[in-house]
């Protein structure tokens, strides 16, 4: 259903094949744990190439080998199992009757689909190409996956739009994903798709809105919003009790880099909400829309983020239950939301595995919460404000379960010390500086006399003691050429020579390029 070499996520097509109805779930595995298993025996028979691997050794995204790929054409179109119409080839012969229909459009401008092939027996349809040569979706009746990743020609237009309400006929519809540079008009109502799974609008432009009914979508597993997403605009007034999809396992909103303060704070008021009182949620994320631009840049809006602290403040949304059931929480360092305090956190998010988070600073008692959540395996920390104090990660104290762990400091150095045998499980620990203090001035980060004079006499500031289970780790120094090079010299980084051989890395700040010791 994929152009050749293109890169497919294997959430993705996890949740095409439960949409298609391929498999069902057995004892002790929902349908999409079923459904992985079977993509992960792709890989290890090699008929898929992993493109990304997590650090667990999981296969994130693939891609086919061409002679796979061909293989794969002429078998699916042998047996009427998928039609690929592809106008960088020659069309041949193609049956009448398709289940599953692949337009791959490259930048022909006038692409049409052949006259013989019966639109309404479509089940699975796949687009790729110009906008301008999109069909006329609402003829497709009974399509329960539909996969459209479309550009347009804007020929300086900046208020192209595509049309795509005749959405709302596809009530069969299981899976919606759309990938467009061009503004894309949804209906103003979807809430006949009640078939509907996964809906996934996050990677189109601003100017895209997702109608406020989708909230009685009842069978809305994963939903990942576009830019300029207003989760309150789902309530009728300030009455949130109305926005409940509830069997929504997944949410992804895409943050505008240049929202203002109030949208955010709105949507973090919802986003609480929806947290709190939806059980079902396992996953939240905030991802940067156009995340290119640098973090930090002061023109952006900004929101500090506290969750389950008893108070609200002017700036701040802040909700106070427990939330046992969230696995995962991602927001990206690019984003405007960075969290500021977090109170509470070992006792309200017990099941939580994979955290990763812009947060304001790093103290001693933050890392004592953090070390009290049972199940995390997976933490980054994107760190704006380095610790003025020495932060020690003790013998015995937590991270039982922690397996990878990266520490990103925005500017200065931390004073960090990993204790002996602290982090049992740990296997990859990675620490990030982006900019080092320069040695001819005393930064205000660095009030503490004991740090400044440890960094400037050349005394280690990050101490690695033995880790049993640490498989890789790394460090890496951005900063001006001078000062890098006195990094190099002086061995800021102590690590206890039976960990693995530490991969430190120096960016000078003012080239692209990067050494390694």
């Amino acid at each position: 259903m994929y152009p050749e070499g293109s890169i497919i996520f294997k959430y993705d097509l996890v949740r095409q094949w439960v949409a298609e109805g391929f498999l069902a779930a057995s004892e002790g595995q929902n349908k999409e744990q079923v459904a992985g298993m079977y993509f992960d025996e792709l890989v290890h028979r090699r008929f898929i190439q992993p493109v990304s691997i997590n650090f667990y050794n999981e296969v994130v995204s693939c891609t086919v080998q061409v002679m796979v790929h061909d293989l794969i054409v002429h078998k699916s179109a042998e047996e009427n199992f998928t039609v690929v119409v592809d106008y960088n080839r020659k069309i041949l012969a193609l049956s009448h009757k398709v289940r599953r229909l692949s337009l791959q459009l490259g930048d022909a401008k006038y692409a049409k689909i052949p006259a013989n092939i019966s639109k309404s027996q479509v089940r699975s349809l796949g687009v790729f190409g110009l906008s301008e040569c999109m069909p006329f979706i609402g003829e497709f009746k009974l399509v329960r996956v539909l996969n459209l990743q479309l550009f347009g020609h804007h020929n300086g237009d900046q208020d192209l739009t595509i049309d795509l309400t005749g959405i709302s006929e596809l009530f069969h519809l299981r899976y919606l994903k759309i990938v467009c540079d061009v503004c894309v008009k949804l209906p103003g109502r979807m809430r006949g798709l009640q078939c509907l799974e996964t809906l996934d609008v996050m990677d189109t432009p601003k100017g895209t809105y997702v109608p406020w009914d989708i909230i009685y979508l009842t069978r809305l597993l994963h939903l990942s919003l576009p830019p300029d997403t207003n989760l309150l605009d789902w309530s009728v007034g300030d009455d949130l009790s109305l926005c409940k999809p509830y069997r929504l396992q997944d949410l992804c909103i895409s943050t505008p880099l240049s929202s203002d303060t109030d949208h955010l704070k709105r949507n973090m008021h919802a986003m609480d909400y929806l947290r709190y009182e939806h059980d079902s949620l396992k996953t939240i994320k905030l991802v940067a829309h156009g995340s290119s631009v640098s973090y930090g840049d002061a023109s952006k809006a900004r929101v500090n983020w506290v969750l389950d602290h008893p108070q609200k403040n002017k700036n701040l949304w802040i909700l106070d239950k427990i939330t046992h059931h969230v696995q995962r929480m991602e927001v990206s360092p690019h984003s405007p939301v960075i969290f500021c305090d977090m109170h509470l956190w070992d006792i309200q998010h017990g099941n939580l595995c994979i955290l990763k988070n812009a947060v304001d600073g790093l103290s001693v008692n933050d890392v004592d919460i953090l070390s009290g959540l049972p199940a995390l395996t997976d933490m980054s920390l994107y760190v704006q404000k380095s610790p003025n104090i020495k932060i020690i990660f003790c013998t015995g104290a937590g991270f039982t379960a922690l397996k990878y762990l990266k520490l990103r400091f925005m500017s200065g150095i931390a004073w960090l010390r990993f204790e002996a045998d602290t982090m049992p499980n740990l296997w990859k620990l990675r620490l990030v500086f982006d900019a080092i203090p320069q040695l001819d001035q005393r930064l205000d980060l660095y009030s503490v006399g004991d740090q400044w004079k440890q960094y400037r006499h050349g005394t280690a500031l990050i101490s690695v003691q033995h880790i049993p289970r640490l498989r890789e780790v790394s460090a890496k120094f951005g900063g001006a050429a001078a000062d890098l090079e006195y990094v190099s010299r002086i061995g800021v980084v102590s690590n206890h020579p039976s960990n693995p051989i530490i991969d430190v890395q120096l960016v000078d700040s003012g080239s692209h390029g990067d050494k390694r010791y």
